[in-house]
């Protein structure tokens, strides 16, 4: 068995629940699993060496994920998101001129930053009924879809969840419906 596929395997068994010996929650370092799992890096060293946690330090657990090219990430070098919407607001309350001297010292390239987040894996078969059933309208105004998209001809509408799913809402065709990109963004933020 390959190296890489130790680690895998350690992956997995860390996700159904296995913890290495005298394991401690991660605070820092944590590698990416094969979905964009975050998983304490030094936990999935010791279940691939079989090695206790308090017998190596960290940084072996780093160097020996990365160099068998899995995604290792220190925490502590990112930041929370900011809503751009929420600074924008913050900025239009500024005085011009404290607004105007800013941009003259501002950056011209923006900073980079690393985002991890949760995402939902949605039913491809929802998203298609529910287009089939809105046919070209927007099931919110009925206005024409604003265009066809390149790859397939079809009409440009975007499928909404009426409950989020973030709220609780399930992922089916009964809590979906087609919108126009201007209906969408109303759902969202009007």
């Amino acid at each position: 068995m390959t190296s890489r596929t130790l680690v895998l395997n350690a992956i997995q068994s860390f996700l159904d629940g296995t913890r290495p010996t005298a394991f401690r929650d991660s605070k820092f370092w944590f590698v990416l699993g094969p979905n964009g799992e975050m998983l304490p890096a030094k936990a999935i060293w010791s279940l691939v060496t079989g090695i206790r946690g308090a017998d190596f330090n960290t940084k072996d657990a780093v160097n020996g994920l990365s160099s068998l090219e899995f995604s290792v990430i220190d925490i502590r070098h990112s930041r929370p998101a900011t809503s751009l919407d929420d600074a924008v607001v913050s900025s239009l309350k500024l005085p011009a001129s404290e607004r105007q001297n800013r941009l003259a010292n501002a950056p011209k390239t923006p900073a980079k930053v690393l985002v991890v987040s949760e995402q939902f894996v949605r039913n491809p078969d929802v998203v298609a009924e529910v287009l089939l059933r809105a046919g070209k309208h927007c099931e919110r105004c009925g206005s024409l879809a604003p265009f066809s998209r390149r790859r397939d001809g079809s009409p440009y509408l975007e499928v909404h969840h009426k409950r989020p799913l973030s709220k609780g809402g399930d992922d089916t065709v009964e809590n979906a419906v087609a919108l126009c990109p201007n209906c969408h963004r109303f759902e969202h933020h009007g």
